[in-house]
């Protein structure tokens, strides 16, 4: 675990110990680290853990150094010397993990206001909107606003009613969608107004005043940690696993899918990424709207900006209809962009500025279009080292790394196994499933699983194919490494596994396709389906 060491001067005043995934330095109190000199920027730097690396990003306007050398942003390595202001900050990647629960000491610099937060990583920074109420003879009042639409007005029946007679029954309504709050005067009597500007509508930003009537509403943002304790439970939006890293994963995906903000899924192939993405969309708001995912390291380059941004009709030879893309056809929902680390680079800009504008074109197009999508990226690369290397974008990097979500691999997680093949044997043959012996289950523990869950699902179906007994044998276990090298038969792909099961669950119902299909666990469409497609037939008697 990785820490800060604080010096002013020769004397070393504090430690932090990193165990956030991004840490914010300045001398706002909203920073996670506060350094309250002048020549701090109220934002002054923010570091990221990404995938056990650290990364330094200046975004204030103040110096920001790295042994002597003015940096925009830099990849920190063992006894680097950061350099904000009078302070400097040595990087260690070592620390004890005893030392890693206690308090962070803060000691203060002679007469100097300076001061140092550091907040706990036991929850979830995050930036909760405000409307501050000021009514005639009233005291004033501070209420969340988390609805996407709260009304406004004299009458009972709004969300906030407020007493004064120059207020009308339904004054105005407040929206709060991808990030913006809107404000539209609904024909009022005595008007709208924002910073004492006359609106029907507009957009309120953090500070502005709305004045209706006597009353007035403020905007404010307050930082509050929330928790996100790991939850009780072993199943989680059709996730498996009761291990600590996963119930985190749960209790974290409960509190972020709700909200707009973009999530960036990290994790190594196989661990179940797109799973995530179908939670953050199954619990947001958007739930009702479609789900659309692209990999966009599955398509070539050469048509990939069509797939997200879609084209016109005529935009190149075959476009023979209009075509609305991903960002299109996820309208009102979520967007998923499996492998973002794959992107071609020349691309990155064209989604960077989506990003940013919420606005794009087709290809071949002169319509600017609305981006009313929420977007969720996964990737298994090492994107840090994707944008030191010129591969990625490191613009874009930040603008993706808002909200990260680790995936832990199967090998850290190893303690799960007895709930992911409980789970796997009941998909395969749902009517009696088969039961994992002792010995088979002690096989699996000690294998790595670099294929991670995608590799336990098709080992254990191919131990389900041919296993003869009702109980899975450690000899019935073989992993994808064991084969090849004249060492037994080739690895069958996951279509051919799938045959033979299909194929063996047909025999032992002598074909009677509805038992057939109740074995399986599978509906009688899919099943004749997979007969059509496997080219399976029934054997004639006497053959």
């Amino acid at each position: 675990m990785a820490q800060l060491l604080f010096r002013r001067g020769s004397e070393s005043l504090f430690r932090i110990v990193l165990q956030s995934s991004a840490t914010k330095i300045g001398r706002s109190a909203a920073c996670d680290i506060v350094l309250g000199d002048a020549e701090i920027s109220r934002e002054h730097a923010v570091l990221y853990k990404i995938e056990g690396h650290y990364l330094l990003k200046k975004i204030g306007q103040s110096s920001l150094t790295v042994n002597g050398k003015e940096v925009e942003s830099q990849s920190l390595k063992e006894g680097d010397e950061i350099g904000l202001g009078p302070w400097t900050a040595r990087f260690s990647e070592g620390v004890a993990e005893d030392l890693a629960e206690e308090a962070t000491a803060v000691t203060g610099a002679g007469a100097s206001v300076t001061q140092a937060v550091a907040k706990g990583p036991k929850g979830l920074w995050v930036r909760e909107l405000r409307l501050q109420v000021l009514e005639p003879s009233k005291a004033p009042r501070s209420l969340p606003f988390r609805a996407e639409s709260l009304s406004v007005g004299a009458s009972d029946k709004n969300d906030l009613v407020l007493q004064d007679s120059f207020v009308s029954s339904r004054h105005l309504k407040l929206t709060y969608r991808d990030g913006a709050v809107r404000v539209f005067d609904l024909g009022s009597t005595n008007g709208t107004y924002v910073n004492g500007v006359k609106v029907k509508e507009a957009e309120l930003e953090e500070g502005q005043v709305l004045k209706l009537g006597q009353c007035e509403l403020r905007l404010v943002g307050e930082e509050k940690l929330e928790s996100a304790a790991p939850k009780t439970i072993e199943r989680f939006c059709g996730m498996v696993g009761a291990s600590v890293e996963m119930r985190e994963l749960y209790g974290l995906l409960e509190r972020v899918a709700p909200t707009e903000a973009g999530v960036l899924i990290l994790g190594e192939s196989g661990t179940g990424k797109e799973l995530v993405a179908r939670a953050i969309h199954g619990l947001s708001p958007r739930a009702r709207g479609p789900l659309v995912a692209i990999n966009c390291g599955a398509i070539s380059p050469e048509l990939i900006e069509s797939e997200l941004f879609g084209h016109e009709k005529g935009a190149f030879t075959g476009a023979l209809r209009q075509h609305d893309g991903a960002f299109g056809q996820a309208k009102g929902g979520t967007l998923f962009l499996d492998e973002i680390g794959e992107l071609p680079l020349e691309l990155q800009p064209k989604l960077l500025r989506v990003l940013e504008n919420r606005r794009y074109r087709r290809v071949g197009g002169e319509e600017e279009l609305n981006a009313d999508v929420r977007i969720v990226a996964a990737t298994h690369r090492d994107l840090a080292a994707a944008v030191r290397e010129g591969r990625f974008r490191e613009d874009l990097f930040f603008r993706l790394f808002v909200m990260p979500m680790y995936l832990p691999p199967l090998r850290d997680r190893r303690e799960d196994l007895p709930l992911l093949c409980e789970q796997f044997l009941r998909e395969f043959s749902a009517a009696a499933p088969k039961r994992l012996g002792a010995e088979a289950l002690d096989k699996l523990k000690q294998h790595d699983f670099p294929g991670n869950i995608r590799e336990l699902r098709n080992v254990l179906l191919r131990a389900v194919i041919l296993a003869k007994g009702e109980t899975l044998k450690a000899e019935d276990i073989a992993f994808p490494q064991e084969f090849g090298g004249g060492r037994g038969v080739a690895l069958e792909t996951l279509e051919e596994m799938e045959r033979r099961l299909v194929l063996k669950a047909l025999t032992a119902a002598a074909w009677n396709k509805a038992k057939a299909a109740e074995a399986l666990g599978v509906a009688k469409s899919t099943l004749f389906a997979k007969i059509k497609l496997y080219d399976l037939e029934e054997p004639r008697e006497g053959s």
